[in-house]
């Protein structure tokens, strides 16, 4: 039987557009229309300035910029696509990470200077997907808890292989895309709410770019480097409980059927979200009365709480990353957008008062589906008047893919973050090509597509 690394070569050269169900093609469409959009909403965000700057890019080139009117290789432009994605936090969630924020970008920007179609997009994404799936499901072990960046570590080598599908590469070149890409995956919970998150997503995308590249000029990587007791799963493994050998399974049920996207609704952390969507659950009951409010009382698991470092953000960036935030802004204003994760908004004083009533505690217990969450997030405010306010335990946040927004929604918010730097046209052709036909070319850069100029 073949080691893992080369089983997935297998999978990868062998799978075909025709094999791809409808469900899994509908989910991937959503996903990279939706990290269109959020892409669009951080042209303002200092990172991605920072990340266009380190990339040679001009009027004409292999992949398309999104939030600037230049080109630039198709690693290059994966890379600076994906910061835009990621810069926000508002990207959709999955597989322990965000699967479209490296995937999407890696698989348009690849299939721009390959000429390739969206139906071949779509299937190079699940590619990855699928690859993706396959390593993590392989630990029961949650890697967030160790300190990795799933999202950085498993999209790095989930974009070889989405990369290596497009290039057509033989099992064995497949095989060792994997490989290289094994030795070119990291990424620390640590940066969370630091510019660097976002690089970290955006060296993702352009290594796993790279990686397959590499193989295909005739570079090899050992043959078992994802599987061996000294390869990427045994290193990044959180207990050394993962599970090295046995049969690969990729494909085979599709994850991307079973276990899907999950889009945000919130610009935050996806560890806040069903406690967001509590708190809102009792603004009605609160009617006004939040300078009333005593103790605020969170119950979380204790890998959501691990990820969310800011109990007293005074930033933009912190304060995604806070559970005493975003419950306190969600019940102060009855929403957590965009114009709330400002500097200013964050340090606004009502709502620095209310966060420092917020209690956060934790519960060992872990969802059978999702173990990266406790089986459901609780939320209770206590008044001066000593009344409580209860909110329904949350187990999946609106979004979630068992819980799917529906397409006009999943519009309204591609549009609200293309605003921040399109015209309503603009935005609506950006739309309307996230949604081209499946046999249409790729195509991202014509004039009727417009970038974004930012707010001075």
């Amino acid at each position: 039987m073949a080691g893992l690394t080369q089983a997935l070569g297998a999978f990868i050269a062998g799978l075909r557009s025709e094999q791809v169900p409808a469900e899994a093609i509908a989910t991937v469409r959503r996903g990279i229309a939706d990290t269109i959009g959020v892409a669009f909403a951080s042209v303002n965000e200092p990172v991605l300035g920072h990340a266009l700057a380190t990339v040679a890019s001009g009027a004409s080139g292999e992949a398309r910029l999104w939030t600037s009117a230049a080109f630039a290789t198709s690693a290059d432009a994966a890379f600076v696509n994906a910061v835009a994605g990621h810069a926000l936090d508002f990207d959709d969630t999955g597989l322990d990470g965000h699967p479209s924020v490296v995937l999407a970008p890696a698989v348009l920007a690849e299939t721009q200077r390959l000429g390739g179609t969206w139906r071949d997009a779509v299937t190079a994404y699940v590619a990855g997907y699928e690859t993706w799936a396959e390593l993590i499901g392989r630990d029961p072990d949650k890697h967030h808890g160790k300190g990795w960046h799933p999202t950085a570590v498993f999209g790095t080598v989930a974009c070889a292989a989405a990369s290596a599908w497009l290039r057509r590469l033989s099992p064995e070149q497949a095989a060792h895309a994997l490989g290289i890409a094994a030795s070119m995956a990291a990424g620390v919970v640590a940066n969370f709410g630091s510019m660097t998150k976002p690089l970290q997503v955006g060296f993702a995308a352009r290594n796993g770019i790279t990686a397959a590249a590499l193989a295909q000029r005739g570079v090899t990587a050992t043959p078992d480097a994802l599987e061996s007791p000294r390869g990427l799963l045994a290193a990044v493994s959180p207990a050394g409980r993962v599970r090295l050998d046995g049969p690969c399974n990729a494909g085979a049920p599709w994850q991307i059927v079973q276990q899907g996207l999950n889009v945000k609704r919130y610009p935050a952390c996806y560890a806040t979200h069903r406690i967001i969507d509590a708190a809102l659950s009792l603004r009605a009951d609160l009617a006004g009365r939040t300078a009333q409010i005593e103790e605020v009382l969170a119950e979380i698991g204790q890998l959501q709480a691990a990820m969310l470092r800011a109990s007293r953000p005074v930033t933009g960036l912190d304060a995604k990353f806070s559970a005493e935030f975003t419950i306190a802004c969600a019940l102060a204003r009855g929403h957590v957008d965009l114009q709330d994760l400002t500097d200013a908004s964050v340090n606004a004083a009502d709502l620095q008062q209310l966060l420092r009533k917020v209690r956060v505690v934790t519960q060992d217990e872990r969802d059978a589906q999702e173990p990266l969450f406790s089986p459901a997030d609780r939320l209770s405010v206590r008044l001066r008047d000593g009344s409580v306010l209860e909110a329904q335990p949350v187990r999946r946040a609106l979004g979630h893919a068992s819980r799917p927004i529906g397409e006009a929604e999943l519009r309204q918010k591609f549009l609200a973050c293309a605003a921040t730097c399109l015209q309503p046209a603009q935005a609506q052709a950006w739309w309307d090509a996230a949604w081209a036909a499946l046999e249409r070319p790729v195509v991202l850069g014509q004039a009727e597509y417009q970038s974004c100029t930012a707010a001075t």
